[in-house]
């Protein structure tokens, strides 16, 4: 019987109050926001109260509500967004309460509360609106540890109409309280992992489609980890059909084979040239070959062990060979950690463009050692940083902060505990996303900053001359043109994307720009709709926008401009 307390936690602002209600009308349950209970049985709201005697003496209120309302049965609750980092408030909503964690990023939250007239104050967020964001990244940073270890992440990140983003936040919510809330609350020692004063450290982040849901580890060590990561993730007992390029594998394959090894887990691997060259359709008939050799079983493993074109390749083949086996994404570039291999989009090129061949495939997990990024050639390693600045163009203004802030903190040979911070920071931006939109039909499609003309820079040069992250640098300082252009930004935000684009080695132009042949491929991209071009430009940081109503004339001028060099 599914759990008769359905619990929202997350930050303040995120939404728990109206999604609350929203359920609670749904299942014709009461529905209690423990805040406005605190409110009427003590007089004064909480921000009142954490003026007048301070935080600690509130957060003991709060936990005497809260006991009193884990009692209430059935019932929505809406807890305050501090309410969990208590042991015991978690261990007693936990008893009978579902949990459901409800995240977005501290941007998106600053611009929910910026824009709804309320006369509640939020003591913790600060007085000064332009700080806002910063302050939730900072709660973000605190609370999100604590938060992780609620039942269920349900990913609220706003874009167009929010009534839709409430819809399909309720309907997740739903769907999984009727089908597994019961096995997830009666999972073994959770009230003990609830109650820990420290809770344990799970994935860097979580892919959670609704229908899939996977972790993304993130670390150093994670290539000698793999026996431990596949135990995690019930794939024991399979043969893993490892496929790589003749570069990663003579650099990393040996660290592989030995975790692999001394764990007993039998395994063969198949390497194929490093490059774009790769990701062909004769190749992928090469390896199916090669599967139907070793007789491999739809229950067998395939792991990708590389950067985006074996992510990709390995994806492709996993996603039909006997109609789907299980697949896991190594990656080893900083390009595949932070977008390639999460998403679950994989793909082979045809003779008329790039990826027109693929399908959405999740892997059962990624897992990422950032350790591997110290054997990546300098140019290889800088491309990746073009989508994490986009990720920070996007969606994290503090993150594109951090990394104006100090860029040679981001160097092959700098401290691994910065890479992984980046790198976790980053995956779980495009986690984010892309578990609230699995199938590009909307919030998803903000990821193609940059990669509408990036994309057909790639094609017109034969993807040998650009490097995918280069051509997306470039192609980012095309939209943010467009932008200002189109009179969305200002100049300064223009010039901001350049200094921090080379201050990381991208280019942000090139002589090799034809004109009319960028504009031709643009045009067969399939990010067009009804023969429209659809660029993803900027409002403002972290506040993307998809337009397909920007003039042709401007696009030919910005592509003359950087082409100019």
């Amino acid at each position: 019987m599914p759990g008769q307390q359905i619990v929202l936690i997350g930050l303040s602002g995120v939404g728990k109050s109206t999604i609350g209600q929203a359920l609670a009308e749904r299942l014709g349950w009461p529905f209690i926001d423990t805040d406005d209970l605190i409110t009427s049985s003590e007089g004064r709201t909480p921000a009142q109260l954490i003026d007048d005697i301070g935080e600690d003496e509130f957060r003991s209120i709060e936990e005497r509500v809260l006991t009193d309302v884990t009692q209430r049965l059935p019932a929505v609750i809406s807890t305050g967004g501090g309410a969990f980092l208590s042991a015991k408030n978690r261990s007693a909503l936990g008893v009978e309460g579902f949990i459901c964690y409800l995240d977005a990023t501290p941007n998106a939250i600053a611009s929910r509360l910026l824009s709804v007239s309320s006369t509640d104050r939020r003591p913790l967020l600060g007085e000064d609106p332009s700080e806002l964001a910063s302050q939730l990244d900072k709660l973000n940073r605190e609370r999100r540890k604590y938060y992780s270890h609620a039942d269920v992440w349900i990913p609220v990140q706003p874009f167009g109409d929010a009534d839709t983003v409430l819809v399909e936040a309720v309907d997740r919510i739903l769907k999984v309280w009727a089908t597994d809330s019961a096995r997830l609350i009666g999972l073994p020692r959770r009230l003990e992992r609830l109650g820990s004063g420290t809770p344990a450290v799970g994935p860097a982040a979580v892919v959670d489609t609704g229908s899939e849901r996977y972790p993304i580890w993130v670390g150093s060590t994670e290539l000698e980890r793999l026996p431990d990561r596949f135990d995690q993730l019930d794939l024991n007992g399979r043969r893993v059909f490892l496929i790589s390029d003749d570069v990663v594998i003579e650099q990393h394959g040996q660290r592989v084979a030995e975790a692999l090894d001394n764990a007993g887990i039998a395994g063969t691997s198949y390497v194929v040239p490093p490059g774009e060259q790769s990701k062909q359709l004769r190749v992928v008939r090469e390896i199916y070959g090669w599967l139907a050799k070793q007789r491999a079983e739809r229950r067998d493993l395939i792991v990708a062990l590389g950067g985006g074109v074996v992510g990709d390749l390995a994806g492709f083949v996993a996603s039909t060979y006997l109609r789907g086996m299980p697949f896991v994404q190594i990656p080893t570039t900083v390009l595949a950690m932070n977008d390639a291999a999460i998403g679950g989009k994989v793909a082979v090129d045809l003779p008329d463009g790039k990826n027109l061949a693929g399908s959405f495939y999740q892997p059962k997990a990624v897992i990422a050692d950032v350790s591997t990024l110290r054997t990546l050639p300098r140019r290889v390693f800088a491309e990746g940083f073009a989508e994490i600045i986009k990720h920070s163009w996007i969606l994290d203004s503090e993150l594109l902060v951090e990394l104006e802030s100090q860029p040679t903190h981001y160097q092959p040979y700098s401290d691994l505990e910065d890479l992984e911070a980046v790198t976790t920071r980053s995956a779980r931006l495009k986690a984010l996303v892309v578990s609230s939109d699995p199938k590009e039909y909307g919030l998803r499609a903000i990821l193609n900053y940059g990669h509408t003309v990036g994309h057909a820079i790639e094609s017109t040069t034969g993807f040998t001359e650009f490097l995918h992250g280069e051509a997306v640098a470039i192609g980012m300082m095309a939209a943010a043109r467009i932008s200002n252009g189109m009179g969305m930004i200002s100049e300064e935000l223009v010039a901001r994307h350049g200094d921090l684009l080379r201050s990381f080695g991208l280019p942000v132009a090139s002589t090799s720009i034809d004109v009319d042949r960028v504009l031709e491929a643009m045009r067969l991209d399939k990010k067009v709709e009804q023969g429209k071009l659809r660029f993803v430009l900027l409002e403002d940081i972290a506040q993307p926008v998809v337009r397909s109503d920007v003039p042709e004339e401007l696009v030919r001028k910005v592509l003359h401009d950087l082409a100019r060099g």
